[in-house]
């Protein structure tokens, strides 16, 4: 019963993770718009890539980063020297 609990957490920590940076990344995509928009727009068409704005980018760009956590786990049990 305890790794279900822990497991539901985990599921509800990771859903809430990826929806935090999905809006974290529409912010910022929308504030680096308003400097950059049409130097990193016109990149994008350059290679192809047109029709969107800068908020949909950084909200696609938070989304998929919301799956690339860092995650350090450490061995408390102690050793023999």
């Amino acid at each position: 019963m305890e790794k279900l609990i822990y497991a539901l957490l985990t599921a509800v920590m990771l859903f809430l993770g990826v929806l935090l940076s999905t809006l974290m990344g529409t912010f910022i995509g929308w504030v680096v718009g308003w400097f950059f928009g049409k130097t990193i727009l016109g990149i994008l068409a350059a290679i192809g890539i047109s029709g969107f704005k800068m908020w949909q980018i950084g909200a696609f760009l938070g989304f998929v980063s919301g799956f690339f956590r860092t995650s350090v786990s450490f061995n408390r049990r102690k050793t023999a020297a």
